[in-house]
Order: C-alpha cells, then structure tokens, then sequence
C-alpha cells in the first residue's frame, strides 16, 4: 500500500528566510510505500550564513550544539535529500509551504554546484485543505485586515490533530502534515503516531 504515491514531504528548518544568504539546519522528511520512511538530518551553517533571531526561536536550534562533523557537513544537504527521494520512489515534494524548503535545496544545489534541482511541480496542503473546504461549504478561517487565513495550525486542527508542537522541528512537522494531508485526500489516520488523534467525523470517506 502507497499513500501520496511519488510523493515525499519535505520540511527545513532555517537560520532565516532568504535561500541565498540563509542556512539550512535540519531537513525531516517523511514518504510512506509500503512502509513508512522517514529521515532527519541536522547540518552546520556554511560561513558566513545570516542568522536570523525569529527564525531560531522558532526551530529551537542551537548552532553551537550541532555537530561539525563530515556528516552534518551543509554540502550533504542537498545529496541527502536526493538519495531519499530516489531510494523512497519519490519525485515530487510537498508540505504546508513547500516553495519554501524547495527553494532552499534549490539555492544549497546551486552554491555547491550540484546537478540537482527540485522541480516546481509540487503538493501544497493549504491548497488541498482551501480546496476541501470550498468543494463542501466550510468556512475558511479569515483573519481581520488579511481577509483567507489558513493557516499551518488551523489545518492541523481542522483534520483533529492539533496545533503543532512548539519549537517546531523538521521531522515533526514533515509527520504532522503528511498525516494531514493524508487525512484529506483519503479520509484515514495513517501513521501510527497519530492513531490516539481521532479523526473528525466529516474527513470519514
């Protein structure tokens, strides 16, 4: 059994939000084909990497504390993620926000002159999450002055999961939105996890 066959969700931690000056710190990534796969990876900035305060008091990082090793090495990142989505069958990302971490592997392939990119093609669970909600005449949360306000935690809440745990860490948030986005498309609670989270009576298919 596959869910969200060919695709893998992807979710980076960051020391910022610029793909060219900022560093990418940890990579979760979750995929699930006949088994569930799962990995997680913490990286050394490259020198000279914008830190971003915001940014660190959301993913909880202390840069001290990861290791300086050949294998946290940010020139890894980018084969890291390619060998996962080779190895999981994979070839298309997805996530809450998934141009965000595609344009950072995107930018690390570019600044290590790797022959790799992530395509443009990929799955965006607020679109899938706004789309089910028009099809069936639910409201979409709105936000005064903004006007749609769908975010992360709301969709997370809507599929009865909660909001997600804070600080926010790649690989969590790679499984909450893969359960999410599963609990959309199929109407089922997939990975175990999750299993004591019931799932809200109007997903059921």
């Amino acid at each position: 059994m596959a869910y969200l066959d060919g695709i893998a969700v992807l979710d980076i931690e960051t020391s910022g939000l610029s793909p060219d000056r900022c560093a990418i710190l940890s990579i979760g990534i979750v995929s699930y084909r006949e088994r569930l796969n799962e990995f997680y990876r913490e990286y050394y900035p490259f020198d000279g990497a914008e830190v971003v305060e915001e940014s660190m008091k959301i993913n909880g990082l202390d840069i001290d504390r990861i290791k300086r090793d050949p294998i946290n090495d940010p020139k890894n990142a980018v084969e890291d993620v390619r060998a996962f989505l080779q190895n999981s069958g994979c070839n298309v990302t997805a996530g809450q926000n998934p141009s965000f971490d595609r344009n950072f592997v995107n930018a690390y392939a570019e600044r290590y002159g790797i022959d790799f990119r992530l395509p443009i093609w990929m799955l965006d669970m607020h679109s899938v999450c706004m789309a089910y909600m028009l099809e069936r005449g639910i409201d979409i949360p709105r936000k005064q002055g903004v006007g749609l306000f769908l975010s992360g935690d709301k969709i997370l809440e809507f599929v009865g999961l909660g909001a997600e745990p804070k600080p926010h860490n790649a690989l969590n948030g790679a499984r909450y939105e893969f359960e999410a986005l599963c609990r959309l498309i199929y109407g089922k609670s997939v990975l175990p996890q999750f299993s004591t989270l019931p799932l809200p009576e109007r997903l059921r298919k």
